[in-house]
């Protein structure tokens, strides 16, 4: 008997059928203006609210016409590639010479030629698309349109208009479209500020506008479905107004208890972004602390020196140098052991510094460097916006840096003669004595000072020993000081008096007969003071009006006219800053006034030395203090990284982060992918050629399962291809009966061509089907589950596994036709 041929599927019904597929994809898909229309407003309602993220970033009005600029050009190419159906590599053409065109005057305005792009522009335009993300996130906010800081914000929202767009009007799905959108709001969280805005509000906004929209979009494809399936129309109201109406309001009520919630109990710490984790470029610890070097101020040939000319300073006004809040045993610096505290992070500050939480009075002060050199640039109160004049202004604003929780600017580089700058800045309200009696420690985080002397916690202890509140001994200590002790800087004529504030130098002061020392002694010793009261504290340096020495000196500053201060070196001086529960950090002065020092101080035995203009090394350290800061920078610093090092280990998380949550959702896939390879192997390595057979026949049933088509429980092989999709199930189903019911024993070559066969019948089933159907079928469990009504048992044994070893009871040779087992 010959064997009956394999059926091969036919290439006209197949190509039929493509064709078809593709015309019913075409209608579905069809561009009618409500589609168009709808789709647009409600793109463009998602990207203006998941703009808001970016406002905190650049807070100015460039802003509001670069969006402007990249949501129309942007809904214009996408409109275009929709209606003219254009490939997606001519809408990406299109979008990159949108972008190169309208890019400059929008997002770097200062480079435009009116409205045309000029060389610079453009250069600067693309280098920030590559470069910008980083300079973003090391500098301060808000940025406004500085140099090309709004390229990352245009280039983002430009490309989401564009995808989000062609989504809405040309994929099947619609509701997809609000993806980038949501895309764009994460990036303006990520590289935007740490302090917790209205990003709570906002977020929950934009997810139930997306929701809400996919929500009435799968109503309105439902509706058209059923309306096409049964050729009459479909009530609008009953059918996709109401259980909109419906989910709308569940989706609003959830919205409202989540934004209410986020309100009421917002975050307590500040949230970690791209920001918080960048490494800096400018870092304090590179620099020798200003306070080590107070003493060369005093200097004779520096105390009668100009060294800075201030104009608008209030009466009694203090410039600061630098903020001191890390205590090592050896000096005061600024930045921490690790330069991981708040007060060692530094940056650009573009336009203006964030200080709506300031409460004081807001001044203009003009200052022009004379004779001061530094990396430290002078500044008042809490810097609001600083603008720098005169030749070279535009290199010193790039290499200025901020730290708004010490209110300390620096310039790499330093600053020099002729360097004049205009400031904005809020004078913070201070207490009054009576006030400050009643205060409390403050919460701020300061680093624990390292190696404090034993004399500090004693003194501490007996001059505060009959106050009561906090900030009663507060008072009392620092009273202590300006009570028993004595001005000297050790220079001239002046008492022998040791520089430096480390802690032998503080413990010589707080235990000698006589408490002789300036400034930095006194500074350094109240702020370790106040910390052992339980104030967080810190030393401030600058220049005031006779240095807190009791009024203007005789060779101090001096007033000219027109409201102009001219400070000399020894105006110089160090106070102190405490944390305060009531008026946060409140400036003290723990100075004494210069008093004649008694006589009876020649006759203690001191230790003599001559001024140094350098802190003393400590006994167990012999190291110049000059060169302190920079052997152990350069032991605890890390190497400067690569830009594109950089780049990637801030980017690396957040893949590792989404490849994972990958993993997680396509985790079961992949087990069921993996459960019937398993099987596959197993029926096609079955010890027997009939077993083989056998199981290339319970493969093709498997697979038709999967593709969607019934196979009852009690239909033969040739009843279960009847009407199957694909072809050559029936030649199949015929060689599988003759290799069971026939009266031979198939050979290894009929099963090899069985299972050739059965490859050639699976792969026509998935003719025409696109890539979800294709998906589907092959992560469907209706051919693992249990026997029932679309599950055949031939080919399984009792426990579920298949058995292709030998004859079963229910195959009896000689009588295929009549055979009703289950197939």
């Amino acid at each position: 008997m010959s064997e009956a041929p394999v059926a091969a599927p036919s290439p006209p019904v197949d190509r039929a059928r493509r064709s078809t597929r593709r015309s019913d994809r075409r209608d579905a898909r069809r561009l009618v203006p409500f589609r168009l229309a709808g789709g647009t407003l409600v793109v463009w309602l998602l990207l203006a609210v998941a703009s808001t993220s970016w406002w905190p970033i650049h807070r100015d009005g460039a802003m509001v016409t670069a969006a402007a600029t990249a949501i129309v050009l942007g809904t214009v190419v996408a409109l275009l590639g929709a209606v003219l159906r254009l490939p997606t590599a001519v809408v990406a053409i299109a979008t990159v010479a949108a972008f190169t065109v309208s890019g400059v005057p929008a997002a770097v305005p200062s480079q435009a030629n009116g409205l045309l792009p000029t060389g610079r522009g453009l250069v600067d335009l693309f280098a920030g698309v590559a470069l910008g993300w980083k300079q973003l996130v090391t500098i301060s906010l808000p940025v406004g349109s500085y140099e090309a800081l709004l390229v990352p914000y245009f280039v983002t929202l430009l490309v989401a208009t564009v995808t989000a767009v062609s989504v809405a009007t040309r994929a099947s799905r619609q509701e997809l479209a609000s993806i980038p959108a949501l895309v764009l709001f994460a990036v303006g969280i990520v590289v935007g500020p740490s302090r917790l805005d209205t990003s709570i509000v906002t977020a929950v906004v934009l997810v139930a506008i997306a929701l809400v929209w996919a929500l009435t979009v799968r109503h309105v494809r439902r509706a058209v479905a059923v309306a096409t399936t049964i050729g009459s129309r479909v009530p609008v109201a009953r059918s996709i107004v109401r259980p909109a109406l419906v989910g709308t309001g569940t989706i609003v009520a959830a919205a409202v208890v989540a934004t209410g919630l986020g309100l009421v109990a917002p975050p307590s710490a500040e949230r970690t972004v791209a920001r918080t984790d960048v490494v800096k470029p400018f870092d304090p610890r590179d620099h020798v602390s200003p306070l080590s070097g107070f003493r060369s101020y005093e200097e004779q040939d520096t105390a009668d020196a100009p060294q800075l000319r201030v104009s608008g300073l209030p009466e009694d006004g203090f410039v600061r140098i630098a903020t001191l809040d890390t205590y090592d045993g050896v000096v005061y610096r600024v930045g921490g052991s690790d330069g991981g505290t708040a007060s060692g992070t530094f940056e650009r500050v573009p336009t203006a510094v964030d200080v709506r939480g300031a409460r004081g009075t807001t001044v203009d002060v003009g200052v022009t460097v004379e004779g001061y050199r530094g990396v430290w640039l002078p500044t008042v109160g809490d810097l609001e916006r600083v603008d720098f004049t005169g030749a070279g202004a535009d290199e010193t604003r790039g290499a200025f840096f901020y730290n708004d929780s010490t209110s300390t600017g620096a310039v790499i580089g330093g600053v020099d003669e002729g360097t004049s700058y205009e400031l904005t800045a809020v004078l913070p309200d201070q207490p009054t004595e009576r006030q400050l009696a009643s205060a409390r420690p403050g919460d701020a985080s300061v680093p624990t000072a390292r190696d404090v002397p034993d004399a500090v916690r004693d003194t501490v202890e007996s001059t505060t020993a009959s106050a009561t509140t906090p900030g009663a001994k507060l008072l009392a200590a620092l009273q202590s000081l300006k009570r028993n002790g004595y001005v000297s800087h050790g220079v001239g004529d002046d008492r022998t008096s040791r520089s430096g504030h480390g802690a032998d130098r503080i413990q010589e002061l707080l235990t000698a007969p006589l408490m002789i020392g300036d400034q930095e002694q006194y500074a350094a010793a109240a702020a370790l003071m106040a910390d052992e009261l339980g104030f967080p504290a810190r030393v401030v340096m600058g220049f005031t009006s006779g240095g807190d020495a009791g009024g203007a000196a005789a060779r101090g500053a001096s007033a000219e006219q027109g409201g102009t201060t001219t400070f000399r070196g020894s105006d110089v001086t160090a106070r102190i800053e405490v944390d305060t529960a009531q008026w946060g950090w409140v400036l003290l002065n723990p100075n004494p006034t210069v008093r004649e020092i008694p006589n009876e101080q020649q006759q203690t035995p001191q230790p003599v030395t001559r001024p140094e203009t350098v802190v003393p090394p400590p006994p167990v350290d012999r190291q110049d203090q000059d060169q302190q800061a920079p052997p152990e920078s350069d032991r605890n610093t890390p190497p400067v990284q690569p830009l594109w090092l950089q780049i990637l280990l801030a980017v690396l998380p957040w893949a590792l982060g989404v490849l994972g949550v990958l993993a997680i959702v396509l985790l079961p896939f992949a087990l069921i992918v993996a459960a019937k390879r398993v099987r596959r192997r197993r029926r096609r390595n079955a010890p027997t050629p009939r077993g083989r057979i056998v199981g290339a026949w319970d493969e093709y049933r498997d697979a038709l399962l999967d593709r969607g088509h019934e196979v009852f429980g009690a239909a033969t092989r040739r009843e279960a291809v009847a009407g199957a999709p694909g072809a050559g199930g029936t030649g199949l189903a015929a060689l599988a009966d003759r290799a069971v019911f026939g009266p031979n024993d198939p050979d290894a070559t009929t099963a090899d061509r069985m299972w050739s066969a059965t490859e050639d019948a699976i792969g026509t089933l998935h003719t025409g089907r696109n890539r979800r159907e294709r998906f589907r079928s092959a992560v469907s469990l209706r051919s693992l589950r249990r026997p029932g009504r679309v599950r055949g048992g031939r080919g399984q044994g009792p426990s579920g596994r298949g058995d292709y070893s030998g004859p079963r009871p229910d195959e009896r040779r000689g009588r295929p036709s009549e055979d009703r087992g289950t197939p």
